[in-house]
């Protein structure tokens, strides 16, 4: 029988969302977004057309590594709004682009020719041109400009400026914008970088050195409270790229919604989580009644967990390069790395409680693995799955892509067989083990959320021992680590749901894992 306080609560929330969105078309209204594909659908590009384009505009926007076009959305939006033409495409092994990661200089070129190609068909005019890149994007926008006379400005975020490539005596317009609480790249560094680079000597944040009509325009700019992902969407930095922009092409900047529009999006993704709960706990009316099995909270099996996980962590390396030869997508194969290390910790735990405290995996595995109407399970299970899948995506939709193309097809395959054994015994501990997230106990979900950070912080810190914690690629790794912990911690609430009806852990592990391999394999650059 289906509770009508939750149908109350879908049809809610599902207006509440809609609603965002008339707003966020009345927001946009100056502009049209269109995609498409170039080089025989090799590149996915996104174009932001301003209904009043002004004359001889074209800006370039490269994300990141790891990243797609959605996440410089925010720029794109904000320089349409101002009438001037951006276009955004997904670096080859990343998002929706086929291909891997760049060999050279000379096939990041070539896409970068077909985009100005494709920007002229909107009719842009293409000799005067800027380039945003981030991060990763910043070092190619770096090269581009030293390979075509048409970049005449480059704005670099979240990276450093390159003395190898770019020198004093280059006649561009250059702002560098990095976050103060950048994981990657050191302001101080950043700043020298640029003194090298621009022959400043002292130079002063937040000051402009020469002119744009000169054509050697130069700023270093910190954006204080943001990271190295957050400056792509806070509104100081978007505002900050928008006006070098504008100043650069010699127009008036009209207006500025970065704000309305972040906080129309977040509230779109928090909606769209929140909407998952009453859904899942309507799907979970159909599934058997609950088993009555009492079991409190252990704290012991918890200690042991947190210290395998710290003592074998170390091994994700060596991990992670076996499961490079087989997949080569390298957050994946991290995350598949932390979740082997996981499944040892997992197993090291339940051999040392059955060896001292008499409850081990075939206990467990009896109690919590169920089997009983299946069929029935399984596909109100994937109904489930492609309901939470879906809202995922228009969770994240505008900063970034975790649709799965069909060129990953046969990785998500893979993915999925590699993750399940991983499901399973994360499912087994944390729900059979434990058994936490009882209905109505508040203070178990909170214990089991916080036992994942824990986790995740000490597995964070072991590999941070090992590779030292100056390098970018910890710095980097440590965004990967939040993200997991997001995905992770979300799947386990709604989960929930389903184990508070039936003590069963057989459909976490199937729905679990289409999800982890689906958004994984989506996110994963190519390389």
């Amino acid at each position: 029988m289906l509770k009508k306080p939750n149908i109350i609560l879908v049809a809610t929330i599902f207006i509440i969302i809609v609603l965002l969105n008339v707003y966020l078309l009345k927001v946009n209204e100056a502009f049209n977004v269109y995609e498409g594909n170039l080089d025989c659908g090799r590149i996915y590009y996104r174009t932001y057309l301003p209904k009043n384009m002004k004359e001889g505009t074209l800006v370039i926007l490269i994300h990141g590594f790891g990243g797609s076009s959605e996440m410089m959305n925010m720029i794109g939006y904000a320089l349409a709004d101002n009438g001037i033409f951006a276009i955004a495409y997904d670096v080859p092994g990343h998002g929706k682009s086929l291909g891997s990661l760049y060999g050279n200089i000379s096939e990041a070129y070539g896409d970068f020719l077909k985009a100005v190609d494709e920007a002229k068909e909107f009719g842009v005019k293409a000799s005067s041109i800027a380039v945003v890149g981030h991060s990763m994007g910043a070092g190619y926008a770096q090269v581009l400009a030293k390979n075509d006379s048409r970049i005449k400005c480059i704005i670099l975020l979240g990276a450093y400026p390159n003395s190898q490539v770019l020198n004093k005596d280059d006649r561009i317009n250059l702002l560098v914008l990095n976050g103060e609480n950048d994981e990657l790249v050191n302001v101080k560094r950043c700043l020298k970088s640029f003194e090298n680079v621009t022959g400043l000597e002292n130079a002063v944040v937040g000051r402009m050195y020469g002119s744009f009509e000169e054509g050697d325009a130069r700023e270093f700019y910190v954006s204080g409270l943001n990271d190295h992902i957050t400056i792509l969407y806070s509104s100081e930095c978007v505002e900050k790229v928008v006006d070098w922009i504008t100043k650069f092409y010699g127009i008036e900047h009209e207006k500025f919604f970065t704000l309305q529009r972040v906080v129309a999006y977040i509230s779109v993704s928090i909606f769209a989580y929140a909407i998952i709960f009453p859904a899942a706990k309507i799907i979970s009316s159909k599934l058997p009644e609950p088993y009555n099995i009492g079991k409190n909270a252990e704290v012991r099996p918890m200690l042991i967990y947190f210290v395998t996980t710290f003592l074998v962590s170390p091994f994700t390396i060596l991990i992670q390069t076996i499961f490079y030869a087989t997949i080569p997508l390298f957050i994946l194969d991290f995350v598949l790395a932390f979740f082997y290390t996981q499944i040892i910790s997992f197993i090291a735990t339940l051999y040392f409680y059955k060896k001292f405290f008499s409850i081990g995996f075939r206990e467990l595995y009896k109690k919590f693995f169920r089997t009983d109407k299946l069929a029935t399970r399984i596909i109100l299970s994937l109904t489930l799955s492609t309901l939470i899948y879906f809202s995922y995506i228009l969770m994240f939709q505008n900063f970034l892509n975790i649709e799965l193309s069909l060129h990953r097809l046969n990785y998500f395959l893979l993915a999925t067989v590699l993750i399940l054994p991983y499901t399973f015994f994360n499912e087994l501990f944390y729900r059979g083990l434990t058994s936490l997230l009882d209905k109505g106990n508040m203070i178990k979900t909170a214990f089991q959320i916080a036992s994942r950070v824990v986790s995740v912080i000490l597995f964070y810190i072991s590999i941070g021992i090992l590779l030292g914690f100056s390098t970018g690629m910890v710095g980097y790794l440590l965004i990967v680590m939040y993200m997991l912990i997001i995905l992770q911690v979300s799947l386990d609430l709604i989960s929930s749901t389903i184990f508070i009806k039936t003590h069963s852990i057989t459909e976490q592990v199937i729905w679990t894992t289409l999800i982890y391999s689906a958004i994984l394999t989506s996110i994963s650059p190519l390389i």
